[in-house]
């Protein structure tokens, strides 16, 4: 957190002096390059380490919950760590229960705010956990929710996410493909059926002698082929399942860069998709989430991410 020397309220003006040279802000750094897989996680990790702090603070008021957070609201120092700036919003310590205001103006930031959370009984740290979870998924993916997203009614990177999910999960849609292919099948069922027709009065006496004996003589092999078929259609299936890789939504030029370890990707998206689950008690705890990311082999390979 940023350090603040002190305010002066003269005349109906405030003045606030902080502590802090920033670099610059998480919204703007997501999409660059330079702005490293490392240094991504080191934002991640001491943020989480942050918020943590926060929600389990030990004094006699209730704990800490910032409900305004985004990526705007994260300022970086020269060495890239984060600093959160907007308190605006703060609850709990010594400051107001904000959820007793409750009104039909929700309050927060575009693309973080947990709308659903605001409106039925929760652990206060839950909005603050589904804010992370956006920025982390904004972090790995580089992908911002602006002001024109806002404007043209884009979805929230959260909503993004999730349906990149159901596209790994189902595969994209697909019911052009099966409309065209109901056709055809029509078309080749009517066809079968006019030669069926045609053929029926020269070759009815034949097709009956043929039937019963070639019955008779295929049926033993007309249900081993099956067999043998649908045990390689299940061989095919399973293999293809066992093939496919985890889903990841890190981008590509984040997993090509050498710091990056490929079993990170598929861990830390779930994590992202565990902070934003729309049940909240499946939801972690910041100290869950810490956890957890202090366990990815980026963190254990590098002694610069640290919480000192």
């Amino acid at each position: 957190m940023i350090k603040l020397y002190g305010f002066c309220y003269e005349v109906g003006h405030l003045g606030v002096v902080y502590d802090f040279n920033p670099f610059d802000s998480v919204y703007n750094l997501v999409l660059k390059d330079d702005f490293t897989w490392l240094q991504r996680i080191n934002v991640l990790v001491r943020f989480a380490s942050l918020l943590g702090f926060l929600h389990t603070i030990k004094s006699p008021y209730r704990p800490l919950t910032v409900r305004n957070l985004d990526c705007a609201h994260i300022v970086l120092d020269k060495d890239y760590n984060p600093k959160l700036c907007d308190f605006g919003l703060v609850t709990g310590g010594i400051f107001p229960d904000r959820a007793k205001y409750k009104c039909c103006r929700v309050i927060g930031s575009y693309g973080y705010l947990d709308v659903g959370s605001w409106f039925e009984d929760h652990a206060p740290d839950k909005p603050d956990v589904f804010a992370f979870g956006n920025i982390l998924l904004s972090l790995i993916s580089k992908r911002v929710f602006t002001e024109q997203d806002r404007q043209n009614l884009s979805p929230y990177v959260f909503k993004w996410a999730y349906t990149k999910f159901l596209e790994y999960k189902y595969g994209p849609d697909s019911d052009s493909d099966k409309d065209d292919s109901d056709r055809d099948s029509s078309k080749k069922h009517d066809s079968d059926l006019d030669l069926k027709n045609d053929d029926s009065n020269s070759d009815s006496s034949k097709k009956d002698d043929s039937d019963r004996d070639s019955k008779n003589d295929d049926s033993n092999s007309d249900s081993s082929k099956k067999d043998d078929s649908d045990r390689d259609s299940k061989n095919d299936d399973s293999d293809s399942d066992s093939k496919k890789p985890k889903f990841s939504l890190v981008h590509q030029s984040l997993v090509e860069e050498p710091d990056f370890d490929p079993s990170d990707g598929p861990k830390i998206t779930a994590l992202g998709m565990d902070c934003t689950h729309n049940d909240l008690g499946k939801r972690p705890t910041m100290k869950q989430v810490l956890s957890f990311l202090l366990n990815l082999e980026v963190v254990k390979k590098h002694a610069t991410i640290s919480l000192v």
